[in-house]
């Protein structure tokens, strides 16, 4: 194996080498506290899980932990979101609300898609 694969082999996460706080994470509740708008370093302190450690854990390619954290934002904002598009015909502080949502999820995607080349 080559230094390169060596090294992204060790950045990327794999379920048969985590730490074993990993079996105490509710991971429904882990991305409602994602959702809440909790930090990662925050979760942690929730679950008496070492910060460091944590985030470790956290940065990994392909992390379950990033993997939960995200899922549990995108579910709130999706939730959120569809919620006004069933409000917006009837309410225009729903619709200008909803417009806003709409424009800073695009500009976010926009600013991901320059630094991580869409992906």
């Amino acid at each position: 194996m080559d230094k390169d694969s060596e090294i992204i082999r060790q950045a990327t996460w794999d379920d048969d080498n985590v730490p074993d706080w990993i079996d105490n994470i509710d991971w429904d509740k882990y991305e409602q506290l994602a959702a809440i708008g909790y930090k990662p370093e925050q979760i942690a302190m929730y679950y008496a899980i070492n910060k460091a450690e944590f985030m470790y854990f956290y940065m990994l390619f392909d992390s379950k932990l990033k993997y939960h954290y995200d899922r549990g934002k995108l579910l709130q904002q999706a939730k959120e979101g569809i919620g006004m598009m069933a409000d917006a015909p009837f309410n225009s502080n729903t619709a200008l609300r909803l417009d806003k949502t709409r424009r800073r999820i695009q500009f976010r995607t926009a600013i991901d898609d320059i630094i991580y080349g869409g992906f």
